[in-house]
């Protein structure tokens, strides 16, 4: 069992909002010895510790810092999670409420207590079990540094905290939570989705428009890498599969007649098939991804859009540009990526290529 007491109260102090001057005025010592407790080299009695601990609005060992190891709290945190998980909700819940009494700071037991509330409290409809659920993951922010599991992390229990809000009908609570949380944009989609139930279409078009482009761009990085996947383990057939459904999603958001900026993605996944259907030995498969793939570069070349303009459902304010490093146009990508390509068929898509371009001048 580790103490982390000096650290705890200089992390704390500065979470109050607390200068060292400050927090020795409150205390009734000496700026030097709060200096001293915060660097380690001396430790507060025991009076002084439980006034910390009220001062700072936390327990005692939260502030000791403990870092637990106990296997029976773990299992008990185990066993909660495995009767949600069936949805045994009752007896999980009598199990919570005995785990949180005997270890009311052990990080898993909070979150996975926390969890369980959730769950019931959104099957249930209980306002109250979220109420607790909230106040469980509000208190298990303070145990993070217990915390070994790395899917877990602060902007984790702030999403879980919103969607409480949510859940319980606090629109406008659940909106400002998710907006002072919105971490590189992580929560667009969600305040779009919530402004959007609550009628406020105007302000959520933009926070949908971005989280849609965000998406779009994940879900093309996804697929390619499910397709190198695939064709490693299903074949090149399964590969070839996997973005064929993704040209179909960029199809369907495309403006028929339109030129827009999915085309050029397209170059690039009908480049990726046409490598495939090399590897598995079907040339004139590949050719005919090959010439797709040059109709729709030149297409695209003669009217480029680096904007989101002409792709269907999308909204923005404000025109915004978008790069990629295929290439500086299409043709030059789709060119660069078969001259240059390391596969051990690239040869023979080189030769397709030559023919192609020979054909069309």
């Amino acid at each position: 069992m580790k103490i982390l007491l000096a650290e705890n109260i200089r992390f704390f102090r500065k979470a109050s909002g607390l200068t060292q001057e400050q927090l020795a005025e409150a205390m009734g010592v000496t700026v030097g010895a709060v200096s001293k407790w915060e660097s380690g080299a001396t430790t507060p009695d025991l009076s002084s510790i439980l006034e910390l601990a009220a001062l700072f609005a936390v327990s005692v060992d939260v502030l000791l810092g403990y870092q637990l190891q106990n296997t029976d709290a773990r299992q008990l945190a185990e066993k909660i999670h495995a009767l949600m998980l069936d949805k045994r909700y009752e007896e999980a819940l009598r199990e919570s409420k005995k785990a949180l009494s005997k270890y009311p700071n052990h990080f898993d037991i909070v979150y996975r207590s926390a969890d369980l509330y959730h769950a019931a409290g959104i099957e249930q409809r209980n306002h109250e079990l979220l109420h607790q659920a909230r106040g469980l993951l509000e208190h298990s922010l303070l145990l993070l540094d217990q915390n070994t599991n790395a899917q877990i992390d602060e902007a984790v229990i702030q999403i879980q905290i919103a969607k409480l809000y949510a859940a319980a009908g606090e629109t406008d609570r659940a909106l400002t939570h998710y907006k002072k949380h919105n971490w590189a944009g992580i929560n667009n989609g969600r305040i779009g989705t919530l402004l959007s139930s609550a009628g406020r279409y105007e302000e959520a078009r933009p926070y949908l428009s971005a989280s849609a482009l965000e998406q779009i761009t994940e879900l093309i990085q996804v697929t390619i890498g499910m397709s190198a996947c695939a064709a490693q383990t299903g074949g090149p057939s399964e590969a070839f599969e996997v973005l064929s459904w993704m040209r179909q999603v960029l199809e369907g958001l495309k403006i028929p007649g339109k030129v827009c900026y999915l085309d050029k993605a397209d170059v690039f996944l009908l480049h990726l098939q046409a490598q495939l259907c090399a590897d598995a030995g079907d040339l004139p498969a590949a050719k005919d991804c090959l010439q797709k793939a040059v109709r729709t570069a030149r297409r695209f070349d003669a009217e480029p859009v680096y904007t989101m303009k002409n792709i269907r459902f999308y909204h923005e304010k404000e025109p915004l540009l978008l790069s990629d490093s295929f290439g500086e146009t299409a043709m030059q990508g789709l060119e660069n990526s078969i001259l240059h390509g390391t596969a051990e068929s690239s040869q023979i898509l080189r030769e397709i290529w030559r023919e192609i371009i020979n054909e069309s001048e």
